[in-house]
């Protein structure tokens, strides 16, 4: 065979695609890797988003974990509307303006005039509410009642187990 520069070239690349295949290309299909991580958690106080319960009938027995806030709900009256006035306090302690819902297991908004078993409301039928921060100008803190509706077809059935508070900045929207 007469080496010329087809045939060398020939050769070259079939040594690389050869060398390639055998080594591999460098990507790979799972890493698996221990790494520390470090995660700090604050109370109510200190956190972006301050809540605190009130109100010392809806304050629970105190036995629940700190972290959750818990009504305490065995004197409701039945076929009735019970309101409890400033029950509930929520500050934004972050350095940016939040927009706060509160929200049952199907993520249905509970602030303002809802027909729900449950509901928070403010000075106004708002269904959101605007908390500005400390250094603003704008209230950074929203004081609710929570009214507990259990007339008509409503019960205690329809009060909802858990509840989320969402607080949304500008940007996020």
């Amino acid at each position: 065979m007469k080496v010329n520069r087809r045939t060398t070239l020939i050769g070259l690349g079939t040594i690389v695609a050869g060398g390639g295949a055998a080594l591999g290309t460098g990507a790979f299909d799972t890493v698996e890797a221990d790494r520390s991580v470090d995660i700090e958690t604050t109370g109510d106080g200190g956190a972006l988003l301050g809540l605190e319960i009130l109100s010392d009938t809806l304050a629970g027995d105190g036995e629940a974990d700190e972290d959750v806030i818990e009504f305490d709900l065995d004197n409701l009256n039945a076929d009735a509307t019970t309101t409890f006035e400033d029950a509930l306090e929520i500050t934004n302690n972050g350095t940016e303006p939040v927009t706060v819902t509160i929200e049952d297991e199907s993520e249905e908004n509970l602030i303002g005039d809802v027909d729900k078993a449950m509901s928070f409301t403010r000075d106004s039928s708002d269904s959101a509410i605007d908390l500005g921060t400390e250094d603003d100008e704008d209230e950074h803190q929203a004081t609710l009642a929570v009214e507990f509706d259990l007339t008509g077809d409503t019960g205690e059935d329809d009060i909802p187990d858990s509840i989320t508070i969402v607080a949304t900045t500008a940007e996020d929207n």
